[in-house]
């Protein structure tokens, strides 16, 4: 009997790796089905590089609208005119845009602006084969929706590292490990709601959602490409709970959790004024860092990547916030991570953990440039490098070569002086050496070189 238990058990363990391994080569097809289209779409000459866009925008529409399309595909396509499926698919968009209560998701998506003759059978084209390739995963897999959001993570991260996703000055496109690691720190519980002021693409508000089911998402992003790519981005993943702001006089609530990546600088010389305070446009990180603080609740955390020059900078608006941030005793910790994390720009960045409630009178300082795993032109946290920077956060205890806790009355000192190497010092190693291994080798040497000399010796006096 006992035998018999084992062997099923067995049985299952295979049937459990056969399906990981079949689900594994599915979404490998469907990543690189979904690419292919997306290169198809960016051959059409007014398309070009706002692909992601349009196949954000035909996903949505295709995935809400299969017996649209499926009824074209039952009558003969040669003869149907593109502008009769574009028609059908603007109508959906329309429906979209009212289910989302977003008055500008997909406006600047103008199919009639791109059609023309030598087009026409590329756009059809690609239109049937998102729908095909939907179909055929409902055929294989139940959880369509989620080997879909897979693929649509994977194209998006595709065209970041191909420098193809749309960025105003000053914005980088958040790598996974960065964002996971960050989701971590801030401990996220069932029904909390997480503000994202920057939110791109819609990463940090995924991967806190995948973290923990149950949140409301709020954020903004002025970029309408980013904005495009997001919303559909926030919908494939199943976020309804969310709103995504579309204007600067739109009021966020407070909120549990602010987290962001926000642009680290803006040309603009005008002064920023929100409701919450004035600013120079130009040290825009500072606005999204003391907006995030506002829109927290009294017991709030958040997570913020800043360059590393905040820490350190004397000019009047970073001493200044610094400032205030240690005298309110809302610094947790401040972690700093290796460069070239980000495609395009070897910048090193900081995460800044802020916590409005906390009691300790100290922060914890963590220097993880060295937490890395080089991948071509970027270097990533892996999932090792991730835990090791979330378990030292949670432990919040001194470890030599690696991170301190420094009360505040020392900071103060130093002039509010946050730089990570004034007080986590890097020994560099040095490796003990074996005397006595030495001397065994110089010995073992010694008597090598006493025999050859005895046998050159021989070897001349027979001459």
């Amino acid at each position: 009997m006992l035998e018999e238990r084992k062997e099923k058990n067995e049985q299952l363990k295979i049937e459990d790796l056969e399906k990981v391994e079949k689900n594994k080569e599915l979404q490998n097809y469907v990543n690189r089905e979904l690419e292919s289209i997306s290169k198809k779409l960016k051959m059409i000459p007014n398309i070009g590089l706002k692909y992601m866009e349009y196949i954000s925008a035909l996903i949505y529409a295709i995935y809400e609208d299969k017996k649209y399309i499926k009824n074209i595909l039952s009558k003969n396509m040669e003869y149907i005119d593109i502008k009769y499926i574009i028609n059908g698919i603007e109508d959906k968009l329309n429906e979209i845009r009212k289910k989302e209560k977003s008055r500008k998701l997909f406006i600047d998506i103008r199919f009639d602006e791109i059609i023309n003759e030598g087009d026409n059978k590329r756009l059809k084209e690609t239109i049937i084969e998102i729908y095909k390739l939907i179909t055929e995963i409902e055929a294989l897999e139940k959880n369509t929706k989620s080997i879909l959001a897979e693929a649509f993570e994977y194209i998006i991260m595709k065209s970041a590292s191909n420098g193809e996703i749309s960025l105003k000055k000053g914005e980088f496109y958040t790598p996974k490990g960065l964002v996971k690691t960050m989701v971590k720190l801030l401990d996220i519980k069932p029904n909390m709601s997480i503000y994202n002021p920057a939110c791109g693409t819609g990463n940090f508000i995924i991967e806190s959602a995948k973290y923990c089911k149950e949140i409301y998402a709020f954020g903004e992003d002025e970029n309408i490409s980013n904005y495009n790519i997001c919303i559909t981005n926030l919908w494939i993943h199943d976020i309804y709970d969310k709103r995504i702001k579309e204007n600067n006089e739109e009021k966020i609530q407070l909120v549990d959790r602010a987290i962001a990546n926000p642009p680290y600088v803006d040309d603009n010389e005008k002064i920023i004024d929100n409701g919450y305070y004035k600013i120079p446009a130009k040290s825009n990180y500072i606005k999204y860092l003391k907006e995030m603080i506002e829109t927290l609740v009294i017991d709030g955390k958040m997570a913020i990547a800043l360059p590393q020059g905040f820490l350190f900078k004397k000019t009047n608006l970073e001493y200044s916030i610094r400032t205030e941030l240690i005298e309110k005793n809302y610094i947790d910790a401040i972690i700093s991570l290796p460069e070239k994390l980000f495609y395009n720009t070897k910048i090193p960045v900081i995460i800044l953990v802020i916590n409005k409630r906390k009691t300790r009178n100290e922060i914890l300082f963590i220097d993880a440039s060295k937490e890395y795993t080089k991948k071509r032109k970027t270097n990533i946290l892996t999932i090792e490098n991730q835990n090791k920077i979330v378990s030292t956060y949670q432990n919040f205890k001194k470890i030599d070569n690696y991170c301190n806790i420094v009360k505040l009355e020392e900071i103060k000192k130093n002039n509010y002086d946050l730089n990570i190497k004034t007080y986590v010092k890097i020994q560099n190693k040095i490796e003990k050496i074996d005397e006595e291994e030495i001397q065994k080798k110089i010995n073992y040497l010694e008597q090598k070189r006493y025999k050859i000399d005895s046998q050159i010796r021989e070897i001349i006096e027979d001459m």
